[in-house]
């Protein structure tokens, strides 16, 4: 499954190498963890082996509000939408590697006699029948495009309701139909191998390789580690299979060859499938709102509502082409692939024992989705604490950037797996030279054709540089945690339409890097856009966290505020309602200078669209935009993403209570209005999506979901 990401298609700038895991005075988020110091390659893997892994602005005038709504247009957005196509489509790698030479000081050296791979000590380790583990979408609502340029911050909700789900457990292995020959078995004496399979169902597929590995290693040795399609014909997955190989990888090197061996059930389980042996099996499932379920809703004759869509049994199937009987994915923009991928690599590290992930599921029934992680060293009772926890969240994060970026065949802004990882925060980028120097020299190269045969690869030095990357080096993205104050909420749409993200990802940048100098209003417009930003992040994270606001918006929002309209919010109120701070006028006022900014951004972001071609914010996103702002209780609508033509979002004060809790009336009255305007109009179609908004808390987490 793939999603957006938000980069332009430029390879970034070259970088200096890494060494001793050092890239200067950086800031690992949520971490005040010092740098590591790197010796040398045998020290360092010693070490790990032992600790935790652990616009012109409508000619000119600024927007008001009221009747100068309807002139309003864009969100801030990114084009995070550029990633290529997933599951159930080939795609083909858009990033060559190189091959890598770890020589660094000119002439290779000797070839030296093999050795065994350093091995962690004995630790109290209990293999898992299954675990699974569970990422949430995401929302930027303010950001868009200037997330890609550091210190430029993003606000980034996580969606509630909206969660990949990956299931690592060992099964036997799964038999296909189409008579491949089994590749992929054990190279020589000193190599193992595995059957693992990759099961999609919601895209009718079952992916299957072999995993093959050294046992010992040269530090010259080209490959350690290879994946390979086990029957043919074969589709690759570029998400899927790459996130497996760097995870595999970074566990095989951390954890040495034998203790990875031995918790991959290479040696445990001898009673099943080819050659004795179970595999390991990994199920991937996302909720319904990743993908459009508008021609779902038709064909059982229901509206399209939230409630609806919560009526739906969980992970239904992609719709599959009547002619040619492919599956047809339509995707909504929650950023799926990062999903994916976070959730798949916290997965495998958790079922190896790496990081021990807390989860809504633990015994006191209380949501700690990414409340934070253990690492073995905790597990072990060697250490607690909430920045060991953190640590294990940073070894999460730093491997899923990597493994999205080689997925992506570019180094995005990072914001949609930050989400991920963290849930709802205010994001900054990571540099690129971080990763770039690591994507150029890995070696994962498609194996040559021989029968049939194509895979993937890891050197050594390759694996050995990933864990490095990893756990060794700051990274200098920042996360400061946010949430939508108590009373407000998120409320996303499917808007049957369609835009190609990355070529607008690519103009709009194109735009911004040659042509926004050749008038004042074409640079304003960028500039401007970084200032109504970043008033949208002081007000959530200032004015709107302050404790009166809270009180108020508490006692008041749904009594008050949400029945009455913007323009009515400006109005003075009873005098005994705004004598005080906190009080529900002084909240109103507070939500309309949060409207106001929201607004500013998408003047800006519409007027850039203009000047670089490109519908940001389309006509008809407009209308429906400021027609849901014109309802009661509304703060700000907008278009998310890259902008285009199929995703609106809202954020709304929630009004009293309707269907037994599980909506209210102003969600009600949003949803009324996008069916009336889909009714009459053919060409669009409007889908409430059932997300909301989860708080900071709500990242990756495990779960008790069964296979």
């Amino acid at each position: 499954d793939d999603d957006d990401d938000d980069d332009d298609d430029d390879k970034p700038p070259p970088a200096e190498p890494l060494e001793n895991g050092s890239n200067g005075d950086v800031h690992r988020p949520e971490s005040d963890k010092d740098a590591a110091a790197l010796a040398s390659d045998d020290a360092v893997s010693t070490a790990r082996a032992h600790r935790a892994h652990d616009g012109d602005r409508e000619d000119g005038a600024i927007l008001a509000e009221g009747d100068a709504e309807v002139e309003m247009k864009n969100v801030a957005s990114t084009a995070n939408d550029a990633a290529p196509s997933d599951a159930a489509v080939g795609i083909e790698d858009e990033s060559a590697a190189i091959a890598e030479d770890d020589n660094e000081e000119g002439a290779r050296p000797p070839t030296p006699p093999q050795r065994c791979l350093p091995q962690s000590p004995p630790q109290p380790y209990d293999p898992p029948e299954i675990v699974t583990v569970s990422a949430p979408g995401k929302v930027l609502v303010a950001g868009g495009y200037l997330v890609l340029e550091s210190p430029n911050p993003g606000v980034v909700l996580a969606a509630e309701g909206c969660r990949f789900h990956a299931t690592v457990a060992h099964r036997p292995p799964h038999s296909s139909s189409g008579g491949g020959c089994v590749v992929g078995n054990a190279v020589d004496a000193s190599w193992e191998s595995i059957p693992l399979d990759v099961y999609s169902p919601q895209f009718d597929r079952v992916f299957s390789y072999y995993l093959s590995y050294s046992l010992t290693t040269e530090e010259e040795s080209e490959v350690s580690l290879r994946l390979q399609p086990r029957t043919g014909p074969h589709e690759p997955n570029v998400f899927v299979e790459r996130t497996l190989l760097l995870t595999l990888g970074y566990l095989r090197r951390t954890l040495g060859a034998e203790t990875f061996r031995s918790r991959l059930g290479t040696t445990q389980h001898r009673r099943h499938g080819d050659d004795g042996r179970m595999a390991l099996a990994i199920k991937l499932r996302a909720d319904n709102d990743f993908y459009s379920q508008i021609d779902v809703l038709r064909e059982r004759g229901l509206d399209p509502t939230p409630q609806n869509l919560e009526g739906l049994e969980p992970f239904l199937p992609c719709p599959k082409d009547r002619r040619g009987g492919s599956v047809v994915v339509n995707k909504t923009g929650m950023g799926s692939s990062a999903a994916l991928v976070t959730s798949l690599a916290g997965a495998l590290l958790q079922f190896f024992g790496v990081v021990s992930l807390r989860g809504r599921d633990d015994e006191d029934g209380e949501d700690r989705c990414s409340e934070g992680v253990m690492t073995e060293k905790e597990a072990s009772g060697d250490n607690n604490g909430a920045g060991v926890e953190q640590e294990g969240l940073r070894i999460v994060h730093n491997l899923s950037q990597i493994c999205h970026c080689h997925a992506q065949g570019k180094v995005g802004s990072g914001f949609d797996v930050s989400s991920a990882v963290y849930g709802s925060h205010i994001y900054t980028r990571f540099a690129k030279g971080i990763v770039h120097p690591f994507l150029e020299s890995i070696v994962a190269l498609e194996c040559a054709e021989k029968g049939g045969e194509v895979g993937l690869q890891l050197s050594e030095a390759s694996s050995r540089r990933l864990v490095e990357l990893v756990e060794g080096v700051e990274w200098d993205s920042t996360v400061r945690p946010i949430s939508l104050p108590p009373g407000l909420e998120l409320l996303m749409a499917d808007v049957c339409g369609g835009s190609e993200s990355p070529s607008m990802a690519r103009r709009i940048l194109d735009w911004k890097k040659n042509k926004r100098r050749l008038g004042f209003m074409d640079d304003y417009y960028w500039k401007d856009l970084k200032r109504c930003n970043q008033r949208v992040v002081s007000l959530l994270s200032d004015k709107l966290a302050s404790q009166s606001f809270l009180d108020g918006l508490r006692r008041d929002g749904a009594a008050i505020i949400s029945t009455r309209t913007a323009q009515q919010w400006k109005k003075p109120m009873p005098s005994s309602w705004h004598e005080f701070d906190g009080s529900s006028w002084d909240v109103a006022l507070k939500l309309l200078d949060l409207r106001m900014a929201f607004l500013e951004c998408r003047q800006n972001l519409r007027g850039m669209g203009r000047a670089a071609g490109v519908p940001v914010e389309p006509d008809a996103q407009s209308a429906l935009a400021d027609a849901t702002m014109r309802l009661p209780g509304v703060v700000a609508a907008g278009v998310p993403g890259a902008g285009g033509y199929d995703a609106l979002f809202v954020i709304y004060v929630k009004g009293p209570e309707t269907g037994g809790g599980s909506s209210d009336q102003v969600r009600d009255k949003i949803g009324n209005l996008w069916k009336e305007m889909s009714d009459e109009n053919d060409e669009t179609i409007v889908c409430p999506l059932s997300v909301r908004a989860a708080g900071s808390g709500g990242g990756l987490c495990s779960t008790k979901l069964d296979w």
